[in-house]
């Protein structure tokens, strides 16, 4: 790509930032009238095209005028976005943040009404309970071919699965595994459960006579579950429907259909503990063009939660990173 000017950096971001509330292609002469009077539109227009050239700007089939392309918008989000909040929006957060005597879940619903009034975009808090821990491993013989095997939680779960079994050699091996889960899994996060499991095959192996049937029957059957479960609450999907991207009723129901999968979640919330507060995940790096996913993700004694805001690719991405940063030092220093 060309490298880019300041007077086409400047460009793009009043493109970005004007599309992003008008929904309408720009225009050099659009551009001109309103914020650059002092160069012509010919110049405007040459570097357009030029922005054009490097891929981030792209013409539509109805109009002569510009919109940001998906290049576009990430190059707009690393170099040229400045996060910004509403001093409206920051009041009505900070009133909720100084108030002491509210649950650390009722001030991330109350935040979240807030901002999805103020966006008119749909909202998901996800909650991964990799915190939980693991408390106990209780065993009960139910009769001669089968026993039980309970997992107990610190969150009060209760996992329970049958093992069958041929002879009491392979009942004192079941034995024997859950001593060795009680002596070496006790107080594991679940999150780091799939790292300790192999950590203790090899002591298994030494101390049982029937090592294979350990690990198929016992190992991979009791910790089939869910080891980082993660939970969702959408807040405000109807506001989808508010934005031109989504009333089209087949794009409304791939991207519904996209947000129930739990991947996504599981990718995002990788993606944002690689860059930090905040991050921007962009609909063609998850399979979904035309839309945005802002987050930002804070721990509390409750696990780790995420907060999301979903809306199209010209979403307003100084505002919205602005808040969520905001919302992220709050909940800091609240939890603290």
């Amino acid at each position: 790509m060309d490298k880019i000017t300041p007077r086409q950096m400047k460009l793009l971001k009043l493109i970005v930032e004007e599309y992003t509330y008008t929904t309408f292609p720009i225009s050099s002469q659009e551009i001109n009238d309103k914020y650059l009077r002092n160069i012509s539109a010919q110049t405007i227009r040459n570097d357009m095209a030029a922005l054009e050239k490097m891929g981030l700007l792209e013409k539509t089939h109805t109009s002569s005028g510009r919109i940001p392309s998906s290049a576009g918008y990430k190059y707009y989000e690393k170099n040229i976005l400045q996060p910004t909040i509403n001093n409206d929006i920051k009041g009505r957060l900070q009133r909720i943040f100084n108030n002491r005597d509210l649950s650390i879940d009722t001030v991330i619903n109350q935040s979240v009404e807030i901002l999805k009034e103020s966006f008119r975009l749909p909202m998901i808090i996800t909650k991964s309970e990799g915190y939980e821990t693991l408390k106990r491993f209780d065993l009960i013989q139910i009769d001669d071919n089968m026993a039980l095997i309970i997992i107990v939680t610190n969150g009060g779960n209760v996992i329970k699965n049958t093992i069958t079994f041929n002879s009491a050699e392979m009942f004192n091996d079941i034995a024997i595994c859950v001593r060795v889960f009680n002596d070496r899994l006790i107080d594991t996060p679940l999150s780091q459960l799939q790292e300790k499991i192999s950590s203790i095959k090899e002591i298994i192996r030494k101390v049982v006579h029937e090592y294979e049937f350990c690990i198929r029957q016992i190992i991979e059957k009791i910790f089939e579950f869910n080891q980082s479960p993660i939970k969702k609450e959408v807040h405000g999907i109807n506001y989808l429907t508010v934005h031109p991207e989504f009333q089209d009723n087949v794009k409304l129901n791939q991207v519904l259909t996209f947000l129930e999968d739990t991947n996504v979640w599981k990718h995002i919330a990788y993606n944002q503990e690689k860059i930090g507060k905040t991050s921007i995940v962009f609909g063609e790096d998850i399979g979904q063009n035309g839309l945005s996913i802002a987050s930002t993700s804070f721990s509390t004694s409750k696990g780790k939660q995420q907060l999301s805001i979903i809306g199209p690719a010209r979403m307003e991405y100084a505002e919205v990173k602005g808040v969520l940063d905001f919302i992220n030092d709050e909940i800091n220093k609240y939890v603290k």
